[in-house]
């Protein structure tokens, strides 16, 4: 076993440190290990996660103003990732394509976010996360209760429709039988 310095200890703990930094997914998350432009230029986050919510739900309109708001709520337990989920897809599109992810085809997106989904059990998490999350606030209409999603045949909340339409046309044969006539036992 080799005689190492006070110095020497420190420097290769530093060393282990930042390998571990950049290589473990929790780490990077809870040290910041990310670009602070992800947490600074909000255009660049929101360009970032628009190309992945419209990468999980292809028929969505590339116009929607509330296509990636989901990720950024503060109401939302997701917000606080958002920043580092971004500069991580655009890490991954980088290294794979040379290309930000926001520029790349729906195919080549699909397949960083793939090879994301086949990474660690902490990656995994995060972005099978955010699949679901930009998955419900899209279908489910979160900030527009009556606008509704023509893709699922939701209408949306707040349309009036005769009882016709909403009831079955003959619900007495879901009923049982009555015990008595009139409702009374004697």
């Amino acid at each position: 076993m080799r005689d190492l310095t006070r110095r020497q200890l420190l420097q290769h703990l530093g060393l282990i440190t930042a390998g571990l930094a950049v290589a473990c997914t929790p780490l990077k998350v809870l040290t910041s290990a990310y670009p602070q432009a992800f947490d600074d230029d909000a255009e660049l986050t929101d360009g970032v996660l628009r190309a992945f919510a419209l990468t999980v739900i292809p028929s969505a309109p590339a116009g929607d103003p509330d296509l990636a708001r989901a990720f950024t709520d503060p109401d939302l337990p997701f917000a606080p990732y958002a920043g580092f989920f971004a500069s991580d897809l655009a890490r991954r599109a980088g290294n794979r394509f040379e290309t930000p992810f926001e520029r790349l085809d729906v195919a080549q997106r699909a397949a960083v976010i793939r090879e994301a989904l086949a990474a660690d059990g902490t990656t995994q998490k995060l972005y099978g996360s955010a699949i679901l999350l930009a998955q419900v606030a899209f279908y489910a209409g979160i900030y527009d209760d009556k606008r509704g999603c023509e893709l699922i045949g939701f209408e949306g909340g707040y349309h009036w429709h005769p009882l016709a339409a909403i009831t079955h046309p003959d619900p007495a044969r879901f009923l049982p039988e009555a015990l008595t006539a009139d409702g009374n036992y004697s």
